[in-house]
């Protein structure tokens, strides 16, 4: 239902109500009456319009907030496809005897990309979604098991010794590159509907507002009565918006509080971090990022997100991240504190679904080892300002499964190296496949500068002089 079409049936109304009213020969008395009995069904009759429109932007809302689910796990479901080709090209590394590939840890790894692929399918089949988008994605659940299954008789026939002949390769290869595609059509499809869905729920904010105007108006010349009702609900709507704004500030705060107030001084290398919220309405939000002291002179960085932008995401972030402090000064391995993060996550039931990325530097010999809880790679800038991306298989995220494996990677830093730990909110726009902003990141070119001008470079290339519409979290580390 249009504004301009609400606001002429409303008009017409009004107009057939007066005539009713120039009603003569009737005493005063009986006229105030009447004037008072068609007042009260005007207000009834705006309001209870008032009431379907309000009622039509909840659904709307509801089916926004599924079609956003249906994205993260659609998300989601795509790099378990990639990680299965990857887990299928190491089990043919392992099969033709190469040492440095462990067959046990291929078979796990598929085990686990193959279930959270699967949960993630039963995800998306559960969520009330669109028609077109339902049939959409059940269609393409179809394929994606039968890919499932394929790359689990690929592995395990790679890891048995056998040798795939030409036509299975182009037919593993063939289903591969299908699906890639009609993933990818999902989730443009996914985009356009949630476009289009906000769309239609500004529409239907602004009737909404238009008839509570309305009925405000109608209250007004009708019946006494109810402009005291409407004072009253205003006063409790204003209560409840300042209870809302109180958690919100209560919320800023505690993020606030639990993000470092300085970073250390470190010699050998220099540390910067910049953390900007993004334009949602509750500007509080999950991002964080933590520099530890760790014994024997080592360095932990971190930078996490917890999923969500209220109070409850901040008091979350702020015990996982009290938990991974906690952890990382006892093990030296950031696979195993992610590990041991994990467990108490599940446990405690601390966050739906928390990424993070844990790197420990020692700042003498200028080696990393990092490990990826379902989080973005991180980027080493070279002195002369190119980019590389550290493109490993990340763990699940944090939450999400009651035991999950993670493996620490190693790099080597050289003199004059920056290493980029980031949160999605610098690379992920809506509409785009977050690939792109990836690329984008890896492409842009830094100054040969301090890492406090690399940081702001980094923000004016990827989000350019506009507010972020997510969260932001950057930490860089130059040797």
């Amino acid at each position: 239902m249009g504004a301009q079409g609400a606001s002429s049936r409303a008009a017409g109304r009004m107009s057939r109500l007066r005539r009713m009213t120039q009603v003569r020969g009737l005493p005063m008395r009986e006229r105030l009456r009447l004037l008072g009995l068609l007042g009260v069904l005007l207000t009834l009759l705006v309001a209870g319009t008032a009431l379907v429109s309000l009622a039509d932007v909840g659904a709307i809302n509801r089916e926004l907030g599924e079609v956003t689910r249906a994205q993260r796990y659609h998300q989601d479901a795509d790099m378990m496809h990639d990680a299965l080709r990857a887990d299928v090209a190491r089990a043919q590394q392992a099969g033709s005897g190469q040492d440095d590939v462990d067959p046990a840890a291929v078979r796990r790894d598929t085990a686990a990309h193959a279930q959270q692929f699967r949960g993630d399918l039963g995800k998306l089949a559960a969520a009330a979604l669109p028609g077109e988008l339902a049939t959409a994605f059940a269609d393409l659940r179809l394929e994606q098991e039968r890919y499932i299954v394929l790359a689990e008789e690929m592995v395990a026939t790679a890891l048995a010794g056998g040798e795939f002949s030409r036509a299975d390769q182009s037919v593993y290869q063939q289903s591969f590159d299908q699906l890639t595609d009609d993933q990818e059509a999902v989730t443009s499809g996914l985009a356009a509907t949630s476009a289009r869905t906000e769309q239609v729920a500004d529409t239907e904010e602004a009737i909404a507002r238009r008839m509570v105007v309305l009925s405000s108006l109608a209250a007004l010349t009708g019946w006494l009565a109810l402009v005291v009702w409407l004072s009253r609900s205003v006063g409790s709507l204003r209560a409840a918006l300042g209870r809302e704004a109180e958690q919100r500030s209560a919320a800023d705060l505690l993020q606030r509080s639990l993000l470092p107030q300085h970073l250390p001084a470190v010699p050998g290398v220099r540390l910067a971090a910049r953390s900007l919220p993004g334009t949602s309405g509750a500007r509080v939000g999950g991002d964080w990022y933590d520099v530890i002291a760790l014994p024997g002179g080592e360095i932990g960085l971190v930078v996490g997100d917890v999923v969500g932008h209220d109070l409850s995401a901040a008091a979350a972030m702020g015990q996982l991240r009290n938990t991974l402090r906690a952890y990382a000064l006892e093990n030296a391995s950031p696979a195993a504190v992610l590990d041991r993060v994990n467990r108490a996550a599940d446990l405690l039931q601390v966050a739906d679904m928390a990424t993070c990325v844990y790197a420990v530097l020692d700042p003498q010999k200028l080696t990393v080892r990092w490990a990826s809880a379902g989080h973005l790679p991180p980027l080493v800038v070279s002195p002369s300002g190119a980019g590389r991306l550290l493109r490993t298989e990340p763990g699940p995220p944090l939450g999400v499964l009651p035991t999950a494996c993670y493996r620490d990677e190693r790099l080597r830093l050289r003199r004059g190296d920056g290493l980029v730990l980031y949160t999605d909110g610098l690379v992920e726009r809506r509409g785009e496949p977050i690939d792109t902003g990836l690329d984008a990141l890896e492409e842009t070119r830094r100054p040969q500068a301090g890492p406090e001008a690399t940081c702001d470079a980094l923000l004016h290339a990827l989000l350019g002089a506009a507010m972020p519409g997510d969260d932001v979290t950057l930490l860089l580390l130059q040797a």
